[in-house]
C-alpha cells in the first residue's frame, strides 16, 4: 500500500502554476499628486492647466470668514524647483482642501510685505476668505506664461485695497455702486500728484500740488470734491458688506488721507460699521477724536470761522489743528500742509457672526474743496504660512503584469497637467543597470500610436510604429533595468537638468530620477518566479487514531501545496490545479488556506462561489480536482492550500 500511495502521490503533484514576467513599481515622489488631487478647472489637456502649486497652512485658531493673508515670492519658488520662466500674474488660484476654488480670493501684484512693490517682479500678496474651520491647508496654484497664458481670475476679489478696478472706476469689484451727488468724486485713482485750485475767499495755497499716492499698491479710492468746486450742500457714499467670523472675530482696520481747504464744521468724512442694530463709528463727527482720527483737512473753531493767527479753521490746505502761524492748538504733530495716511483699528467682537455694512461717506457744504483717499480696508486678518512648492506629476499606467513580456512594449502614462515642452514633451527612457540610457521613445496624445483619446491626460506608445518602438533586450527583465518617463513643461532648468523637468524637494543639481524631480516616474523591470512544494502527513488511522498513525487503508492524510514567489517581482493571476487520484477519496469540506502549511486555517468551502472566494486565496473541489487561485504573490511571499484525503 505504501508503494501504491507513493505512485498516487507522484501523480497528485500535477500542480499548474505560471511563471509570469511582471513589472515591479518602485514607490517614489513622482507619480500623480495627491493629498490633495491636482486642481484642474476642466479636463487635463484642455486649457488652462496649472503646473505648480504651493500650500498655505492656515493656523488652528482661524475661523470661517477670516481673511487669510500671505506674501508669496513666486520667482523664489520657481528657483527652488530649479526652473525659470516668466511668472504669469493672472495665474494664481487659491484652492480649498476639497479641491474647489475659494469663493473670494485675490492676488495683488503691487503689494508685498505690507508695502508697495514693483509690478511684474514675480511676487505679491495673496488673500482669501476662509471657508474651512480650524487648521487647514489651502493650495495656491500658479504658472509661467511659457506654459500658456491664463485668463484673469474669475473669482470675486476681496478688494479692500482697490487693486481690482481701472482708473476712474466708480464701483470697484466687491463694492456697491456709489450713491449721492454725482458731481462729487467717487472713483479709483492711481498714484498721481495733481494740481488743484479751490474757490473760497482767501484760500491758500492755491493752486496746490497734491499727493495722490496710494498707501500701498497701485490704486486707492477717492471720494469728495477734488475734480470740481462744490455745487451746494451734498454728499457721496460708497458701501459694501462682509461677514464677521462667529469666533475669533479679530479687528477691522481702515486707512485714509484727508486733503483740502475746508474744516470739520463743513466738510467731513464718515466711516462706520452697522449690523443688527449695532453701530461702530470708526471715523467722523460721531466718533470725534480729531487729533488721532482727523475727518476733515482742518479743525473748526467754536464759531466755525476762518483760520486766524490764534485759532484753526477753514481756508488753509491741510493745517489740521494749526493756526495760520503753524502753531498746534490740540497737540498734533503733523506738519502744515502734511498729507499723511491715518489708520484706525476697532474690535469686531460686538459684531461677531454678523453680516456687516461698511459705509464710507463724504459730506460737503458749499465752497472750499475737500476730498479723501481710502485704502487698505481689511478685517479679521489671519496670517498663513507657506509650505514647499510642488510641480505636476506623471505616473506609468502600462506595462502591466499581463503585457510586460509582450514585445514591443506598450507604454502609457497619465499626467496631472498638460506637458507643454516644444517637442516630444513626454518620453520614456530604457535605463540599463549601469545607469546608461539605451533607448528613448516618445509618447503620443494625438490619437495615434494606440492613443485612445486625443488631448486627454493619457499619453501612449503601443509600438505600432517601428521607428518609435520600445523593444526590451535580453535580460532586461532581471530586476535591474528601468523605464523612466519624463513629462516636461516649457520651463527652463536652472540646475543643469533637461529643460522642463521640475526639481523636487531640495535645491541644486541632482540626477534626473523620480526621487529628485516631480515630473519623472520610474518602473523597475523585474521578474517573478513560482516555486511549488507539496508535502503530506498522516493525521489519523482506524487503529491508532492520532497517536503515531500509519498510512494504511482508512487513514486520513493531510496534503499541503506551498507556492513561493522566488523572483524579484510580484506575480499575478496565480491558478493551481491538484488532481486526487483514485483510490484516494477527498474529505468533503476540508480545504483550508493561509500563508504557510502550519497556519492554513482559513475555511474554504468546496464550491467556487460565496464569501470565502473573496479572501486572499479562493479554492474549490470538483471532479477529483482541488483548485486554488490568488490575485498576486509579492516577491519572497508564500501561500498555502491544505486539504484531507482518505486512503482506500
Amino acid at each position: 500500500m505504501l508503494h501504491s500511495h507513493s505512485r498516487a502521490f507522484a501523480r497528485a503533484c500535477s500542480v499548474l502554476a505560471a511563471i509570469l514576467l511582471v513589472l515591479l513599481a518602485m514607490p517614489a515622489s513622482a507619480d500623480l499628486r495627491s493629498s490633495p488631487t491636482w486642481y484642474d478647472q476642466n479636463a487635463v489637456g484642455s486649457a488652462p492647466d496649472w503646473h505648480y502649486r504651493v500650500p498655505v497652512n492656515v493656523p488652528a485658531g482661524a475661523t470661517v470668514n477670516s481673511t487669510i493673508k500671505v506674501d508669496v515670492d513666486f520667482n523664489a519658488l520657481l528657483s527652488t524647483m530649479g526652473i525659470s520662466g516668466t511668472f504669469d500674474v493672472n495665474s494664481p488660484r487659491i484652492v480649498r482642501p476639497g479641491g474647489s476654488l475659494a469663493v473670494r480670493q485675490e492676488f495683488s501684484d503691487t503689494i508685498y510685505n505690507g508695502a508697495t512693490d514693483a509690478s511684474n517682479n514675480g511676487r505679491g500678496e495673496i488673500r482669501f476668505i476662509l471657508e474651512d474651520a480650524g487648521a487647514s491647508v489651502y493650495q495656491v496654484y500658479f504658472d509661467i506664461t511659457q506654459n500658456g497664458a491664463k485668463a484673469a481670475n474669475p473669482q470675486t476679489p476681496i478688494n479692500g485695497n482697490f487693486e481690482r478696478g481701472a482708473i476712474g472706476t466708480s464701483q470697484p469689484a466687491a463694492w456697491n455702486a456709489p450713491t449721492g451727488a454725482s458731481s462729487l468724486d467717487a472713483q479709483v485713482r492711481p498714484s498721481e500728484t495733481p494740481s488743484v485750485t479751490t474757490n473760497g475767499t482767501n484760500a491758500y495755497p492755491t493752486p496746490k500740488t497734491t499727493d495722490g499716492t496710494p498707501r500701498t499698491g497701485a490704486f486707492s479710492y477717492m471720494i469728495g470734491s477734488r475734480g470740481q468746486n462744490e455745487t451746494g450742500d451734498n454728499s457721496r457714499t460708497i458701501t459694501r458688506t462682509f461677514t464677521v467670523p462667529a469666533t475669533n472675530p479679530g479687528n477691522f482696520t481702515v486707512r485714509w488721507r484727508v486733503e483740502g481747504w475746508d474744516s470739520t464744521g463743513y466738510d467731513t468724512l464718515t466711516i462706520r460699521l452697522n449690523a443688527g442694530g449695532t453701530t461702530i463709528n470708526v471715523v467722523g463727527p460721531a466718533y470725534g477724536n480729531y487729533t488721532t482720527a482727523p475727518h476733515s483737512p482742518n479743525m473748526s473753531n467754536v464759531t466755525n470761522a476762518p483760520q486766524s493767527a490764534v485759532q484753526p479753521g477753514y481756508r488753509a490746505y491741510n493745517y489740521f489743528d494749526m493756526t495760520s502761524t503753524g502753531a498746534h492748538t490740540q497737540g498734533m504733530s503733523v506738519a502744515a500742509q502734511g498729507e499723511p495716511w491715518w489708520t484706525r483699528t476697532v474690535s469686531l467682537a460686538s459684531l461677531a457672526g454678523q453680516t456687516v455694512t461698511l459705509t464710507i461717506q463724504s459730506t460737503h457744504i458749499n465752497q472750499f474743496r475737500s476730498w479723501f483717499h481710502i485704502d487698505d480696508v481689511e478685517w479679521s486678518i489671519v496670517n498663513g504660512t507657506l509650505g514647499s512648492p510642488q510641480g505636476f506629476g506623471v505616473v506609468f499606467l502600462t506595462p502591466t503584469a499581463a503585457t510586460a513580456g509582450i514585445t514591443p512594449l506598450s507604454i502609457s502614462v497619465q499626467v496631472d497637467a498638460n506637458p507643454t515642452a516644444g517637442s516630444s514633451p513626454v518620453t520614456v527612457d530604457l535605463v540599463n543597470p549601469g545607469g546608461s540610457v539605451t533607448r528613448t521613445v516618445p509618447l503620443f496624445n494625438d490619437g495615434t500610436h494606440g492613443d485612445a483619446v486625443a488631448g486627454d491626460a493619457i499619453w501612449t506608445n503601443n509600438g505600432s510604429v517601428a521607428a518609435d518602438r520600445m523593444v526590451l533586450p535580453g535580460g532586461a527583465l532581471n530586476g535591474s533595468w528601468q523605464l523612466r518617463a519624463y513629462a516636461r513643461d516649457a520651463s527652463t532648468s536652472t540646475v543643469g537638468a533637461r529643460n522642463g523637468v521640475i526639481r523636487g524637494p531640495g535645491t541644486g543639481s541632482a540626477p534626473e530620477t523620480e526621487a529628485n524631480y516631480w515630473n519623472i516616474d520610474e518602473y523597475l523591470l523585474g521578474s517573478g518566479a513560482i516555486g511549488v512544494t507539496k508535502t503530506s502527513s498522516v493525521v489519523s488511522d482506524p487503529f491508532s487514531g492520532t497517536a503515531n498513525p500509519k498510512r494504511i487503508p482508512g487513514a486520513t492524510i493531510l496534503y499541503c501545496v506551498l507556492i513561493t514567489n522566488t523572483g524579484a517581482g510580484t506575480v499575478t493571476s496565480i491558478v493551481l490545479s491538484d488532481t486526487i487520484n483514485l483510490p484516494e477519496l477527498y474529505v468533503a469540506g476540508s480545504i483550508r488556506s493561509g500563508t504557510t502549511c502550519a497556519n492554513a486555517v482559513i475555511v474554504e468551502d468546496d464550491n467556487n462561489i460565496g464569501g470565502d472566494e473573496s479572501d486572499p486565496v479562493g479554492a474549490s473541489f470538483s471532479a477529483s480536482t482541488v483548485d486554488g487561485r490568488t490575485a498576486s504573490i509579492a516577491a519572497g511571499a508564500t501561500i498555502a492550500l491544505v486539504y484531507n484525503i482518505t486512503v482506500q
